[in-house]
């Protein structure tokens, strides 16, 4: 399940965005999107239970906050909203807007401060007006502004009342969010973006009020008053818990997530065992463990630009495994028996989190020595998970060789990238408990979009259907019959409600405690460009297409077979490309991971560079080291990879490294075939050290 960057970015952004936890009860998925376009003249703040802006410098300055959402799912999206305006001002204005930047293309229905409810679209410099309703806003706090979206068009609604319909403009489809207009006081809460349309919905909004409600939170500058409000601000129907963590957005994110990642992948290991019918000699359990910790780890060795996500990615992979962790020390603490466990065909929870956690210690022992470190693992278990986590990966993705399509993100795959299979098909039922409906209100359009890729990764014999729903138990299984995926709701809120009584004290998942107790050495230059010979014109097709797909990913062991002709972090160079480089740059640094006798005169022989692993490993960190004491730290150094030939996958291995850590990397790609195909010079091979 390849859920890296943009495909983590997907699962997040239908819900929750990277927020500040401080609006994230009354901005929901918007709150991370305050610190980025505040604009100057503006000030956010929080108050009576409102995100509030204000702005007394800028007179008909326009405020807006959004989203980007893409197009409506072909089941709905809901935006709802909680707002009031208060201003001296008249046309001082709240609302909610549709936007299009790329089309210059927007919708908006907004409440004026004069009481007035105003729809209309523009389109570059034209506008067309579509509603303007008086007094269907009251001002005092209650007013709730809804948007119902389907694929083409969009309802605008204000206390339940149709306020007008926008179909086929350029304005749907990208952007969603808050805007605020002219001098005031403008507040919002409540603000949720919800998928799965139910069409009891789609035209009218809760009632709200009545014998007793909860009281609302009074509009920002305002004398307190009676005006009803909603139940609560999670926006989940059902019952039971709904942990929080604190409203930490990052933190809630990479709970729900991890857990579900862990579950599933662990299942859909044993899918992939019953469709493919593949070897098995060890515990079945055991190895789909495996299985999903690889894939638990992967995206964590690939960050993003976006500090956020990648804290997110990050802790997802944490809980992913520590769920394992605190239910062992659990078990430990009520002095559970172990008369049936040894019976049992899964290994000890604890046990299962050691060899989860030094998977992923192995493949990225920067992000997760924390978690190592907390729990107590001894150096000598940590000096054996590189291994381990190479070994493993190894084996995986050669057993799954045969049945997976080749790719950016599956190099090793042996079927074609148009081998037809089967889909994983994904549905998500309603449920009766607020996680559930999280996971089918928020996040279905998202997780089912990433388990989909599967179905385009393996080639799979026949379809297998993955079904959220509520079970009545807590379990999670693999059909081989029917070829199905069982989700449970309830094994998913069980966990949760577990880690949040333990890291936050809540008692049940409910009630949350306070928070609190929580000099460089001299550059070093080469010899280059002595006695070099004029530029070769080229022996053969250096850059000849094998179609084997650039790729992040390591090759394995070992390393031979086509590379591709382009690189995802490195320039590809041929050999009259590095002859101008060793001519003009001096400080040029020429690394052969070929393991062959005879080199370039001026290259080093560094073969473990080209190891594969993960490019968040420990070799990593050595290779760097490395890089650094040959340039004197200089980054900006010209560093070249080579191996033996176009066939060599050690050289793409060490670029791929290189260009990690961000180095000035190049990629030789003929090596010394292509070298000496060209009648350029070769000497015995050197020492690296020397």
């Amino acid at each position: 399940m390849h859920l890296r960057g943009v495909g983590l970015l997907l699962v997040l952004g239908a819900c929750v965005s990277p927020a500040h936890a401080e609006y994230e009860q009354q901005l929901g998925p918007l709150a991370g999107t305050v610190k980025q376009q505040l604009l100057k003249g503006w000030t956010a703040g929080e108050q009576d239970g409102w995100f509030t802006l204000r702005n007394s410098e800028v007179p008909g300055s326009e405020q807006t906050l959004y989203l980007n959402v893409g197009p409506a799912p072909e089941n709905g999206r809901i935006t709802d909203v909680n707002v009031v305006v208060s201003s001296k001002n008249p046309k001082a204005s709240i609302g909610v807007a549709l936007n299009n930047r790329a089309r210059n293309s927007l919708c908006l229905l907004e409440i004026t401060a004069g009481k007035n409810t105003l729809l209309f679209c523009l389109e570059g410099d034209k506008r067309t007006d579509i509603a303007s309703v008086p007094n269907v806003a009251k001002l005092d706090g209650s007013d709730r502004i809804k948007v119902v979206e389907v694929p083409g068009a969009a309802r605008f609604l204000v206390n339940g009342q149709k306020i007008g319909d926008v179909g086929n403009v350029p304005a749907l489809g990208s952007q969603i969010g808050i805007m605020a207009y002219d001098e005031g006081t403008f507040g919002i809460a409540d603000f949720a973006i919800n998928s799965n349309l139910n069409p009891k919905q789609s035209d009218a909004s809760p009632q709200r009020g009545g014998a007793g409600a909860p009281q609302k939170p009074q509009p920002p500058g305002q004398a307190p008053s009676a005006a009803p409000s909603p139940a609560n601000n999670t926006g989940l129907p059902g019952a039971g818990p709904y942990p929080r963590f604190g409203g930490d957005t990052l933190r809630i994110v990479g709970v729900y997530v991890g857990i579900m990642r862990s579950i599933f992948l662990h299942e859909f290991g044993h899918a992939l065992i019953g469709e493919l019918e593949l070897p098995s000699t060890g515990a079945e359990e055991d190895a789909v463990d495996i299985y999903a910790a690889l894939r638990i780890v992967e995206p964590t060795m690939y960050p993003s630009d976006d500090k956020d996500l990648n804290v997110m990615v990050q802790d997802a992979a944490t809980y992913a495994a520590l769920q394992w962790y605190y239910s062992g020390k659990l078990a430990e603490k009520r002095g559970a028996s172990e008369t049936s466990a040894w019976q049992d065909e899964h290994t000890g929870d604890l046990k299962r989190f050691r060899n989860m956690l030094c998977i992923m210690y192995g493949g990225n022992p920067s992000v997760f020595e924390p978690v190592a470190k907390h729990v107590g693992f001894e150096d000598r278990t940590k000096a054996r998970c590189a291994d381990e986590f190479q070994k493993q990966n190894r084996a995986w993705r050669r057993i799954l060789a045969p049945h997976t399509r080749v790719g950016t993100w599956t190099p090793d795959g042996q079927q074609p990238a148009t081998a037809p299979g089967a889909p994983v098909n994904v549905v998500f039922e309603p449920s009766k408990r607020k996680i559930g409906n999280l996971f089918a209100n928020n996040l279905s359009e998202a997780i089912t979009g990433n388990i989909k890729l599967l179905g385009e990764t393996y080639v799979l014999p026949r379809p297998v259907n993955v079904v959220f729903k509520d079970c009545g138990q807590l379990n999670a299984w693999y059909s081989p019959r029917e070829g199905t995926i069982t989700m449970c709701y309830e094994l998913i809120e069980n966990i949760a409600v577990m880690i949040s009584d333990i890291e936050t004290g809540t008692v049940g998942g409910e009630v949350v405690a306070k928070e609190g107790a929580s000099a460089v050495p001299p550059r070093q230059q080469a010899p280059a460009g002595q006695g070099m010979p004029p530029l070769p014109s080229g022996a053969f097709d250096e850059l000849k297409d094998s179609g084997v797909p650039a790729t992040n990913l390591l090759f394995s062991s070992p390393y031979k077979g086509p590379t591709p002709n382009k690189h995802t972090k490195a320039q590809v160079i041929t050999t009259p490309d590095l002859v101008r480089l060793i001519t003009n740059d001096k400080s040029i640094l020429i690394i052969d991971t070929s393991g062959l006798r005879e080199t370039l005169p001026i290259a080093y022989p560094l073969g473990d560079a080209g190891s594969d692993g993960s490019v968040t490993d420990q070799l990593q960190g050595a290779l760097d080291a490395w890089l650094q004491k040959k340039t004197g730290g200089d980054r900006k150094t010209p560093v070249v990879f080579m191996g033996g030939g176009m066939n060599d996958r050690s050289s793409y291995n060490a670029a791929l490294r290189a260009g990690m850590l961000g180095w000035q990397t190049y990629w030789y790609r003929g090596g010394i075939e292509a070298w000496v195909a060209n009648g350029l010079p070769t000497a015995a091979v050197k020492s690296a050290k020397d």
